[in-house]
């Protein structure tokens, strides 16, 4: 069985998205980064957009601000911090 990423983006009145997904990217202060399943926990103010890998296809959401928060293999993102 494949590890996936389980993957939670909101806002204060949005769920933008709550799913699986092979992996995930992102931008930060430092540039740009992924997170595949078994990463360590981290924490990153994140900018510009959210890429979230499936199978067969990515979907991309622009975004401001956020912040990311990965523990185990689930991906919580709170928008407009």
């Amino acid at each position: 069985m494949k590890v996936k990423l389980h993957v939670n983006i909101k806002d204060r009145g949005k769920i933008h998205f709550d799913g699986e997904a092979n992996a995930l990217t992102s931008y930060n202060e430092l540039g740009i980064f992924d997170v595949l399943p078994m990463h360590e926990n981290f924490i990153s103010l994140i900018k510009k957009k959210i890429i979230i890998h499936d199978e067969m296809n990515q979907r991309e959401i622009k975004i401001e601000s956020g912040l990311l928060k990965a523990r185990g293999d689930k991906i919580n993102i709170y928008l407009g911090v």
